[in-house]
């Protein structure tokens, strides 16, 4: 009988670890309590297949601008790459794709041997190279999108060092991710979703313990191997964009050019609707402070203003809505010279019907931009992007069967993209 007991208490201590709750949001904008958020769905992570990578990753890299400078003043500094096959003065790597290690074996002189032997790396660069021994489904896509590249090993480098820097953070017992890396782990957020991003976490960190005890190629190729099975391609392309936007974004800086970069990602739209369920203001990602993760609890330092209005709790409209355009005007007045009011969700019929007049006529939603702005806002809205091509629709059209946050984080990001917000 006290066999039976102790059993009986032994289960529902094990289904009471079962159901706590994992995956959980923490919004910490440092005024008051955080906001505890659970999405009201699970979170699916948004596909990124392979075309839609490559594609993605050559736009990113080609758009990065790389300063040159002289060693000294008043000289010419070689701005160009051999990119002809009979050019044998020195090896490149593209030639191996991302990496750029040899088989076990001889040296050579177009790759980085090993050797047999590991035991002289570091544990930072054992995990680099696992790391990169993962990523081997993608390394053709990788190498073709720097090939065009003014200096592809600047930006094998960027993607190594970036990847390895996040990997390194996320594979500690309570990852701590502050900078660019925390802009990096809130992208990763909005793509992923917290289940899955919380999985990507465990496997760095399973992957940072194999690769300190491994002594050999074979073994770091092994650890690489199970880290790229446990991860899957669609989730390392993810990674892969995640780092490569934000290091390139820290070469120039600035919240435009971050917006204008996360646009081009595939299928960002989609994942500015999953960012509304995670809590995080797609608009205001780079004010993100830092990420952290404990006990299945992703923390997030941000400001006020980068809490998605969803995750704040605020369903009722602001006290300055307004039930038409029309009499919005005529409370407001003009939008000024040279300026036309500007709807940040658009005030369509579908939207109006969905989400009702003061939702979308309101003093946060209907702003004054300048003219030639909104019409060209407006034109780009009636356009077809890369990311409505599949299924032949405008922006607009897109756009109307987004939750009404999505929108808002989409109209914020091409307020970005066209200068009208810094």
């Amino acid at each position: 009988m006290a066999f039976r007991v102790h059993l009986a208490v032994l289960l529902v201590a094990l289904l009471s670890a079962c159901a706590a709750p994992r995956g959980r949001v923490r919004l910490d904008a440092g005024d008051g309590a955080p906001i505890e958020y659970s999405p009201p769905s699970p979170v699916r992570a948004v596909a990124v297949g392979a075309d839609a990578f490559e594609e993605a990753l050559t736009a990113l890299l080609l758009a990065t601008p790389l300063r040159l400078r002289a060693s000294r003043p008043g000289h010419w500094v070689r701005a160009s790459y051999p990119t002809s096959d009979d050019d044998s003065r020195g090896p490149r790597v593209t030639d191996r794709g991302f990496g750029g290690f040899c088989e076990p074996g001889p040296r050579r002189g177009d790759c980085i041997s090993l050797l047999e032997d590991a035991m002289g790396l570091s544990d930072w660069d054992k995990l680099g190279v696992a790391l990169a021994l993962s990523l081997d489904p993608l390394k053709a896509s990788i190498a073709r999108a720097v090939e065009d590249t003014l200096a592809p090993q600047l930006f094998y480098s960027m993607i190594a060092t970036g990847l390895v820097t996040w990997a390194a953070l996320a594979a500690n017992p309570e990852p701590a991710f502050t900078k660019a890396a925390a802009i990096i782990s809130a992208l990763l957020l909005i793509y992923l979703g917290a289940e899955t991003f919380l999985e990507l976490v465990d496997a760095s960190q399973e992957l940072k313990l194999e690769t300190n005890q491994a002594t050999t190629w074979e073994e770091l190729d092994q650890s690489g191997q199970r880290f790229a099975a446990r991860v899957g391609p669609s989730i390392a392309r993810v990674l892969v964009l995640a780092v490569t936007v934000a290091v390139s974004h820290g070469l120039t800086g600035g919240a435009s050019l971050l917006a204008a970069r996360l646009s081009t990602l595939p299928n960002f739209p989609g994942g500015a609707a999953v960012a509304s369920r995670v809590g995080v203001n797609v608009a205001s990602l780079e004010q993100v402070r830092a990420v952290s993760v404990s006990g299945g609890v992703i923390t997030l330092s941000l400001p006020s203003t980068a809490v998605a209005m969803v995750a704040k709790g605020r369903g009722a409209p602001p006290a300055s809505s307004w039930n038409s355009f029309s009499a919005l005007k005529r409370a407001r007045g003009p939008a000024g010279p040279g300026k036309q009011w500007h709807h940040i969700v658009e005030q369509t019929d579908g939207n109006v019907q969905r989400f009702g007049p003061q939702a979308l006529h309101n003093t946060e939603n209907v702003i004054a931009i300048d003219e030639a702005i909104h019409q060209r806002i407006s034109a780009y809205y009636s356009s077809k992007d890369f990311f409505t091509t599949g299924v032949q629709t405008t922006v607009r059209q897109w756009l109307s069967s987004q939750s009404v946050q999505a929108q808002r984080d989409f109209g914020m990001m091409i307020l970005m993209r066209y200068g009208v917000i810094p």
